[in-house]
């Protein structure tokens, strides 16, 4: 019959498209198609045709498949020997079985593609073996969909009995699109991390290993663990210095990306300026000028480095220093400290302007009393 191709290609099809639903893949094509070689070239003109096939992945680069479909092509020249009747239109009915290889697979959902398939071809009332296969490429879509879509082009072959009047084999040339409901996107495997326990190591300046450390470093609050005081002999701290009209720091007061929410890492810091601060009556007032790097409008930096400025000082204030020597300034992004279009972290800063009279004492530690509960923030770039 006509459609025998298609029943025999049917328990195919039934098989392979529940065993793993997840990995299933349906490729749709259409395309143009002109019979190439031997006098079915001048025979038969242009034509075209399509194909849907289900696809069973067998990893990410390898997949069996299952595919129907069918090709039509328009009536061409008469035939050279004039003994031999015209052509009429011709046409086929396919269904093949075969193997499909990406050779990217192993990295990407989509891109370049082969196959090669073998099945039976209806022309008329017989039954030819057929063979073809194809090359192309997938492109997906979008990242959250399955979807792809890209260029094709192929070449089927259907076999002729060597007692049948005209024995050459036909050959149809094929280049077209296939649209196909792909891979789904899933992230690359990293490997197991291996778990060693390391020497025991001292992170501090008395040279004892941690498990016999008297001098643990200090806690999120710039606190050290047991009887240690942060900055005695062997603990040390951030360094605050009073130069001048300011108050130098060894390192950028952080905050949450985009916010002014001040990092756990920095809270020992502010703490050693609020203990500056305290300890130097001569510090009459204090200027907390916030900065923002160049990204971003002029209104939102100049928002955002008022409210990071704000947000140091009620931090000192929880600290024990007087507000009322406190105030702030936000300058936005008008004075970089390093010149640069870019997201410079260096340029997303606090600096603090003092007018003091007087000689400095030096500065005692605080009361652990004073120390104030932070809001926690995520860790990422300040």
């Amino acid at each position: 019959m006509r459609y025998r191709t298609l029943v025999l290609l049917a328990p195919v099809l039934a098989w392979a498209a529940p065993a793993n639903a997840d990995e299933a893949r349906v490729h749709v094509t259409a395309g143009a198609a002109h019979a190439v070689g031997n006098s079915q070239q001048r025979e038969f003109g242009a034509g075209g045709g399509g194909s849907a096939t289900v696809e069973l992945a067998i990893g990410r680069m390898f997949g069996v498949q299952a595919s129907g479909g069918a090709v039509v092509l328009s009536a061409g020249s008469s035939p050279a020997d004039p003994n031999i009747a015209k052509q009429s239109t011709g046409s086929a009915f396919l269904g093949t079985v075969g193997v499909r290889f990406r050779p990217l697979g192993a990295y990407r959902v989509a891109g370049p593609w082969i196959d090669a398939n073998g099945g039976l071809a209806q022309t008329g009332s017989q039954g030819r073996v057929a063979i073809d296969a194809h090359l192309g490429w997938d492109f997906r879509v979008a990242k959250k969909t399955r979807w792809d879509v890209g260029p094709f082009v192929g070449i089927t072959q259907i076999m002729q009995s060597d007692a049948s009047f005209r024995p050459d084999d036909a050959r149809i040339a094929w280049a077209g699109i296939q649209i196909s409901m792909g891979a789904s996107e899933k992230g690359r495997p990293f490997p197991e991390p291996k778990h060693e326990q390391p020497e025991p190591i001292s992170h501090d300046r008395d040279g004892l290993a941690e498990v016999e450390d008297l001098c643990p470093p200090v806690d999120e609050y710039g606190m050290a663990g047991g009887d240690a005081v942060a900055g005695s002999a062997g603990c040390p701290g951030p360094v605050v210095k009073l130069v001048g009209d300011r108050i130098v720091l060894d390192d950028v007061i952080h905050f949450e990306f985009n916010s002014p929410l001040i990092r756990r890492q920095s809270t020992g810091l502010v703490r050693k300026v609020a203990e500056l601060i305290v300890a130097n009556p001569t510090i009459v007032d204090v200027s907390i000028e916030g900065h923002a790097d160049a990204r971003g409008t002029e209104a939102y930096n100049q928002q955002l480095s008022e409210d990071r400025a704000r947000s140091t000082r009620e931090m000192l204030i929880q600290f024990g220093v007087d507000g009322q020597r406190l105030h702030v300034v936000g300058h936005g992004k008008s004075r970089l400290a390093v010149p640069t279009p870019f997201a410079d972290a260096r340029n997303r800063r606090v600096e603090f302007i003092v007018s003091r009279s007087g000689e400095m004492a030096g500065p005692p530690p605080l009361s652990p009393s004073t120390v104030p509960k932070v809001a926690s923030g995520k860790r990422g770039q300040p």
